[in-house]
């Protein structure tokens, strides 16, 4: 039985692609999932509001210890950051590197230029 598809432009010989999630931010897990049988791989979307937030929470953060003595700087954990453009195009050149099979970028902008 055939199965093959096309999407976006792009044929595929089966349905079955891993869309936007967790499943594609481990590069041993991408390999499983092209071995099982996907066809194509969606990353999770980059969002433009995203990045800008933990920018401004990261200087703040930064800011609100700039008076206070310097161990204090120690006294909150980390944020956990999402991935930044040069982290993703690179996260997105590895996976691209690992699987024969299509790969898809994500990116969500809100403001005109933006991403410019």
């Amino acid at each position: 039985m055939d199965l093959g598809t096309t999407y976006l432009g792009v044929s595929l010989p089966n349905p079955f692609v891993v869309g936007a999630g967790p499943l594609g931010d481990d590069l041993d897990r991408v390999r499983r999932l092209e071995d099982a049988g996907a066809s194509m791989i969606v990353l999770r979307s980059l969002y433009e509001e995203e990045i800008t937030g933990e920018q401004m929470d990261a200087f703040l953060h930064a800011e609100t210890h700039s008076g206070s003595f310097a161990e204090a700087v120690t006294y909150s954990p980390e944020p956990l950051l999402a991935l930044g453009p040069d982290e993703y195009l690179e996260h997105l050149r590895r996976v691209k590197k690992a699987v024969r099979i299509p790969v898809i970028a994500s990116l969500n902008g809100v403001t005109p230029g933006g991403w410019v």
